[in-house]
């Protein structure tokens, strides 16, 4: 769902990447059809619609080694008190001591087939956005030229921005583990920045790309001085799609049309800023300069930012979620 992203590898053939239901692919078909749910060190959040995404008959299992965690927000079947990486080397070494593997595959085959052509569905459902050529560039496509770029196991990815962190989530790839940091269920925003520059200190030889709205990078923008005064080569990504989109997004739903004054920022030439500062600026305004840009960016050696005019237009489904939750009852 979140923090734990990558502890199986999104390529693993049993691991169907996120389980958030708006990920395309098989997670909420999954959700909404298991029989049993295991819950590993998760909480039942508001990711989860506190639990009731999940098939109303379906039993729970949660395991925790918080034991106020247990039942918040929904009945569970089965408690277990327990740390998780020990809990499941036990499960590990009695599948191993009574040769379970082959019996569990096979129990389990169809099941895994059924979520197998989920998953194709739903990634086909998005193919046109990931690859769309219009002009302004879907945020998808952003996202989806990231994820296609950003392709090494030990590459990391930060995503901050309401709209611009759910296309992302809905996009990226996760080969490890700790490799995809966002702002987490409290939303807060202007963490990316940061989140890049400390990326790089801590791991200087990997690629670091942040992905973000043109909001949020409002907030810290000066994190870029940072960057570059510690001559960190981070490359950060702007989708900028001229405001607040998922505010704005969510008023155009809940009240029928979106307050201005609150939500449209314009036109601001963010890599000018930063070439400025001493960084590097790349502005693009066409889908298929976005790749080059990404190129040019990291074999800069430098601070870099990227510009990417975005459609203001689209609608994410965090913006749906966002509007709907004041209408939301338990």
């Amino acid at each position: 769902m979140m923090s734990g992203r990558g502890v199986i590898p999104d390529t693993h053939p049993l691991c169907f990447e996120s389980s958030l239901g708006i990920r395309p692919g098989a997670a909420m078909f999954a959700n909404m059809t298991t029989d049993l749910v295991i819950m590993l060190g998760s909480r039942l959040s508001l990711y989860y619609i506190f639990g009731n995404i999940f098939n109303p008959m379906a039993k729970i299992i949660q395991v925790d080694i918080n034991p106020e965690e247990i039942g918040r927000n929904r009945k569970i079947d089965l408690p277990v008190f327990s740390d998780i990486k020990a809990l499941l080397t036990a499960c590990n070494k009695i599948i191993d001591e009574k040769d379970l593997s082959r019996t569990l595959m096979k129990k389990f085959e169809p099941w895994v087939k059924s979520l197998h052509e989920e998953h194709h569905k739903g990634k086909e459902a998005v193919k046109s956005n990931l690859t769309s050529d219009a002009v302004p560039i879907h945020p998808m496509r952003i996202t989806h030229e990231i994820n296609e770029f950003m392709n090494r196991e030990d590459d990391i990815v930060v995503a901050d921005g309401g709209d611009t962190t759910t296309w992302m989530g809905m996009t990226r790839t996760i080969r490890k583990s700790g490799h995809y940091l966002d702002y987490g269920l409290f939303g807060s925003l202007a963490v990316g920045l940061p989140y890049a520059n400390a990326a790089k200190l801590l791991y200087p030889d990997k690629r670091v790309c942040l992905i973000t709205g043109d909001g949020s990078i409002g907030f810290n923008f000066m994190e870029f001085e940072n960057a570059i005064r510690k001559n960190l080569p981070i490359v950060a990504v702007i989708s900028n799609d001229l405001g607040w989109g998922m505010i704005r997004h969510s008023q155009e739903i809940r009240i029928g049309h979106a307050i201005k004054d609150g939500t449209y920022i314009g036109k601001v030439n963010y890599h000018k800023l930063v070439e400025d500062l001493g960084g590097k600026g790349f502005y693009v305004d066409k889908p298929e300069d976005i790749r080059p840009a990404l190129e040019e960016a990291f074999a800069s050696g430098k601070t870099a930012c990227i510009n990417i005019m975005s459609d203001p237009t689209t609608v994410s489904p965090g913006s749906v979620a966002l509007a709907n939750i004041g209408a939301y009852k338990a």
